[in-house]
């Protein structure tokens, strides 16, 4: 990112940067291969994000449509949709950590085991799985958060 100095700096003005909602179109922003558009993505987000979306469409699907059997049990596309979300923060959480991002590994780790003994706590109508996957969502959410408002301060 680069500060643009103008007239309007000399005089006492803000500085204007070119995060600002007053974005000029400098050509030189884009040399050097800061070229946005041929940047890699990022997969854990990808895989994460995919994930939550299907386990959101399963969740929103469920009074809508029979519960699936397998092996003569029905499951309930709540319970799929939590299994979902489970998977797709594991991966993410894997994704992370091999890129040398532990916490966020971590944290993400700690959500994906959350909505497992949710699942489990369901499953066996077990309290202190329902109460421990609610916990450990809880600190996991938690733990985002403060990390987002760590790295942005």
């Amino acid at each position: 990112m680069r500060i643009r100095v103008d007239e309007d700096v000399l005089q006492g003005a803000p500085i204007v940067s070119d995060r600002d909602d007053q974005y000029r179109f400098y050509p030189e922003d884009f040399e050097d291969g800061n070229d946005p558009t041929r940047r890699e993505i990022a997969a854990a987000p990808l895989v994460i994000v995919a994930c939550l979306g299907v386990g959101v469409v399963l969740f929103l699907a469920d009074p809508f449509v029979d519960p699936i059997t397998v092996s003569g049990t029905d499951f309930e596309f709540t319970v799929l949709a939590a299994i979902v979300f489970a998977v797709g923060l594991f991966i993410g959480s894997s994704v992370y950590v091999r890129q040398g991002r532990r916490r966020l590994g971590f944290v993400h780790a700690v959500g994906s085991l959350g909505w497992l003994l949710l699942v489990i706590g369901t499953a066996f109508s077990s309290t202190v799985a329902l109460a421990a996957g609610g916990g450990a969502l809880v600190f996991g959410a938690a733990a985002l958060v403060l990390m987002t408002w760590r790295s942005s301060a």
